[in-house]
């Protein structure tokens, strides 16, 4: 889905390294996708630039890295904090559920609000008014 959106995904290590902790079914999955010519890892930026220790590493190394890019990447961010570092940046960001939507309007999935449910399961937290805004468009 994502390469049928946004054609290449760049993410940082920090960020792969979160990814790839734990024991999730969904391990495999994103080893085969950093090996795929999609999505590309990139080294955590040096990039100084003040952000909030509460974020996380790659909340944080995501952000540095669209900081270096001059702006010219979307950032997908569902932390409320990251989020709002990102915007003060003005840098552009959306979030799972915006992706999910936009997947849904190019028939690349047949419902975004039951994922979005199913999310919403395990732990996912997203208002009701931001799911209606999406539908909208």
């Amino acid at each position: 889905m994502l390469p049928a959106l946004f054609g290449k995904v760049v993410i940082t290590q920090a960020v792969a390294d979160e990814c790839l902790r734990g024991q999730s079914a969904d391990i495999l999955l994103i080893e085969q996708a950093l090996t795929s010519e999609w999505l590309q890892c990139v080294d955590n930026p040096d990039f100084k630039h003040p952000l909030s220790r509460s974020l996380g590493l790659g909340e944080q190394s995501s952000i540095k890295y669209a900081l270096q890019t001059n702006g010219n990447a979307l950032l997908i961010l569902d932390d409320p904090l990251a989020r709002k570092q990102a915007l003060r940046k003005q840098l552009l960001v959306v979030g799972t559920a915006a992706v999910l939507f936009a997947a849904q309007r190019k028939t690349l999935i047949p419902d975004a609000e039951a994922l979005i449910a199913e999310l919403r399961q395990m732990g996912y937290r997203i208002s009701d008014a931001v799911i209606a805004q999406l539908k909208k468009g």
